[in-house]
């Protein structure tokens, strides 16, 4: 009696093949897909979804392979059967008759794809009578490629992922279109039972189940033995496992999701909008460039100590407005840090400092001033404000004495920009900073001339960035485009262009941040190319900013404490945190990185005209002599009527240099190898020794003793003293460079090193950075001695 059940099922079923009435395509039924983001590469950043992951794909994007592994392992007869498969349900119908109930189906890939969408999947008489049906309904309508193409956007392959797309993703981080022969084969065994040969848990049943398609497809004579045998062969590479809804550079594509919740294009309500976004299967194409963003945070990471402060750094093409790279934090997803889902670079608002001056500096320009234009660079200053008396101090209490607009803002100097902004009027400098791209609210105070306003990292890059096109700033740009599931553009990214600055105006702030750069506060950002810049820092060292540009790239970058207002000095940080140290450390290892292999662009530069070099103690703002401590010489330009001509008496005693038959020639200045080779013709000989000079340029001469122009016999040593260690007692920093300048700089200073070609551990950044040093050991600034390995993506 057993028998009856299974025997009455196979007659509906034949019963049903006589009879029908065509069926309505149900496309993919209630569920959602899922949604993709791209970077500018064309590699996944992220998939959004709600309930399930699935990314849609369409018939022509299937390999052929894939679809034969499907077909050959699930249906074998699909292309020549009508829905069902009489020769499956006859089989089917003796295992049923033998078990006495209904254990097999025989169901087609149709049948498959109805139950997935349509029905439900229980096992009993009339739901396989109900899906017979229905096959048989539905190829009337849809052709084979349809339904085909319909299945694999429904079939469950396990891990969440819903659908050949998702699957490709989830399992081998590719597009579907990417899959290899092994990779079509192992999905396509997944479908009988995703949880039990899962390649991540159970490595050798998801290798037995793709021997079994392979074999299956070469029985059928799709595939040779050979390339059956072949494919078998290939190691199981799998993408590597990603914790649950964790996304590819986080910041960066946290902050699409949050605009584009906000965009219109997706819907009209916020709710339209989140369904679009998380159900809708959306293809968004965005800006970011994963080189230019591992070479940010691979930056930070040399720089900044595990147990040191934040940064952030945002990096924008002037010309376009792209956003490159976004750095937001150190980790988004460490949950430790009470801070860690908070965009820094997008989010925080903190104090600029000096890096606010160049909106100043343009206001200054535009009011008629010139970059020769002279103030005075005294220690202090007291400007009356409608608010009261304002008073200014300047960085260490320095006195520069006279100088230049162009030399107060080359050595940052506050009291210069106090009385510039008390002459163009605050009300200008902040008209001139919002139309340079500054969001934050700002409000006319003098302060503001100083940074005492707060803005954010993005502003200050895009900012820059209108610096950096000669006066016309570009909104910035995250998101090129949106596509729906079924290719549809419903979103182009327009460029908001404006005239922000007149290009005249903007030329000169880039001449003067060039000068900033070569020989200011900013040195340590010089990379070799054209670069304009400058450094900031608020009371107390709380925040550090460098921002600067190349014609192809403006970038800023903050250093601080995100959590509370903390002054990054010792004993809280190794060194007292500055704009010149780790933000242009940062800026310039970042932007080495980021263009190389990019051809040098051109930035306007400062005509010095008729100026005159002029060295100055800071200390007493008069003329540098040979016994003023080297920490308080600064080299400034002057015009001819304002060079001071007294002699610092405070540290020079009257007669200290003896007579002789002599003059001294000007060595301050100079590169180690320019000041010899002057002294030497003068007939002089030299005694080098090396210190610390603040920000000055490595082998730069910053004091000698005669000075210049001073009298001392002929043959006679000149003592110079050369910023920075003594060439080839440190190992330098060459994480980031192509080897081949790395070790230029290695053997420049005689250091011994071990070359070693071996790949990073994800075989994506490898790739995408092949011939560049990303590991080194000892670091950088350690002392030179042994050999220094350096490791090179192949």
């Amino acid at each position: 009696m057993k028998r009856l059940p299974a025997l009455a099922v196979a007659a509906a079923i034949f019963a049903a093949a006589c009879s029908y009435q065509p069926l309505d395509d149900p496309g993919l039924g209630e569920l959602g897909l899922t949604s993709t983001v791209y970077a500018a590469d064309g590699s996944i950043l992220a998939q959004w979804h709600a309930e399930e992951d699935r990314v849609l794909v369409g018939y022509d994007d299937l390999p052929q392979h894939l679809i034969d592994a499907i077909v050959a392992i699930e249906d074998e007869r699909f292309w020549v059967h009508a829905g069902i498969d009489l020769k499956s349900v006859a089989r089917a119908l003796v295992q049923n008759i033998e078990a006495g109930t209904i254990v097999q189906g025989g169901s087609t890939i149709t049948q498959q794809y109805l139950k997935n969408v349509l029905l439900t999947p229980e096992v009993t008489a009339d739901r396989k009578i109900e899906e017979a049906t229905l096959a048989l309904r539905l190829e009337e309508n849809l052709t084979k490629e349809e339904i085909l193409e319909r299945y694999a956007n429904t079939v469950y392959l396990g891990g969440g992922a819903y659908g050949v797309g998702a699957a490709a993703a989830h399992y081998f981080g590719k597009q579907v279109d990417e899959l290899s022969l092994p990779e079509s084969a192992m999905l396509a065994g997944l479908i009988q039972s995703p949880s039990r040969t899962d390649p991540y848990r159970h490595p050798a049943a998801a290798l037995e189940r793709r021997r079994v398609v392979l074999n299956k497809m070469a029985e059928l004579g799709w595939i040779t033995a050979e390339t059956a045998t072949t494919a078998d062969s290939v190691d199981l590479r799998l993408a590597p496992p990603q914790p649950p809804e964790q996304m590819r550079y986080p910041y960066f594509t946290e902050e699409v999701k949050r605009m584009l919740l906000d965009e219109p294009a997706l819907g009209a309500t916020p709710t339209d909008r989140y369904n679009a976004l998380f159900r809708g299967g959306l293809r968004i194409f965005t800006t970011l460039d994963p080189l230019t963003q591992d070479a940010a945070e691979q930056a930070v990471t040399a720089t900044i100590p595990e147990d040191g402060p934040s940064a952030a750094l945002v990096s924008i093409e002037p010309r376009s407005g792209y956003v490159r790279a976004v750095v937001g934090g150190a980790d988004f997803y460490d949950p430790a840090d009470p801070v860690a889902q908070f965009n820094l670079a997008t989010q925080g608002l903190r104090q600029t400092g000096s890096a606010f001056k160049p909106f100043v500096l343009a206001a200054a320009l535009e009011h008629g001033l010139t970059l020769t234009s002279t103030f005075s660079g005294g220690s202090s200053i007291v400007i009356s404000t409608s608010s009261g008396p304002w008073q200014v101090e300047n960085y260490g209490g320095a006195n520069f004495g006279n100088l230049t607009l162009l030399d107060g803002t080359v050595w940052s100097v506050n009291v210069v920009y106090a009385q510039v902004v008390d002459a163009v009027g605050p009300q200008a400098v902040v008209d001139i900073a919002r139309a340079a791209g500054i969001t934050s609210e700002l409000q006319p105070f003098h302060a503001v001339a100083l940074g005492a306003q707060e803005a954010t990292v993005i502003d200050m890059a895009s900012a820059y960035a209108t610096f950096a096109a000669e006066g016309i700033h570009i909104s910035p740009i995250f998101v090129t485009s949106i596509e729906t599931a079924g290719g549809i553009n419903i979103y182009d990214a327009v460029p908001v262009v404006t005239e922000a600055i007149d290009r005249g105006v903007a030329q000169q702030v880039t001449a003067a941040l060039s000068e900033v750069v070569a020989r200011g506060t900013g040195a340590r950002a010089g990379i070799g190319r054209p670069v304009a810049g400058k450094t900031g820092t608020s009371q107390e060292h709380r925040d550090a900013w460098f921002v600067g540009y190349t014609p192809e790239l403006a970038t800023a970058v903050w250093v601080g404490f995100p959590e509370a207002q903390i002054s990054m000095a010792p004993p809280t940080t190794s060194i007292t945190v500055t704009g010149g140290s780790w933000p242009a450390q940062i800026w310039g290892q970042f932007t080495a990185s980021a263009l190389v292999g990019t051809g040098f662009g051109r930035l306007a530069t400062a005509d010095l005209g008729d100026l005159i070099a002029v060295d100055i103690d800071v200390s007493t703002g008069l003329l540098a002599g040979p016994l003023c401590p080297r920490e308080n010489v600064q080299r400034v330009f002057l015009p001819a009527n304002e060079v001071p001509s007294v002699i610092c008496h405070i540290h020079n005693p009257q007669g200290f240099v003896a007579i002789g038959s002599g003059e001294v020639p000007q060595l301050i200045g100079q590169g180690i190898a320019g000041a010899v080779h002057l002294a030497e013709e003068a007939g002089y000989r030299v005694s080098v020794e090396y210190a610390e000079a603040g920000q000055l340029p490595d082998g730069t001469v910053f004091n000698q003793v005669p000075s210049p122009g001073e009298p001392a016999q002929s043959g006679s040593t000149i003592n110079i003293l050369v910023s920075g260690p003594e060439p080839g007692t440190e190992f330098p920093s060459v994480v980031g460079y192509p080897f081949q300048q790395a070790l230029a700089r290695l053997e420049e200073i005689g250091a011994k090193f071990d070359l070693r070609f071996e790949a990073e551990s994800d075989p994506d950044d490898a790739r995408r950075r092949t011939g560049v040093v990303w590991k080194q050991d000892p670091a950088g600034g350690a002392l030179n001695e042994g050999t220094i390995v350096l490791w090179v993506n192949p």
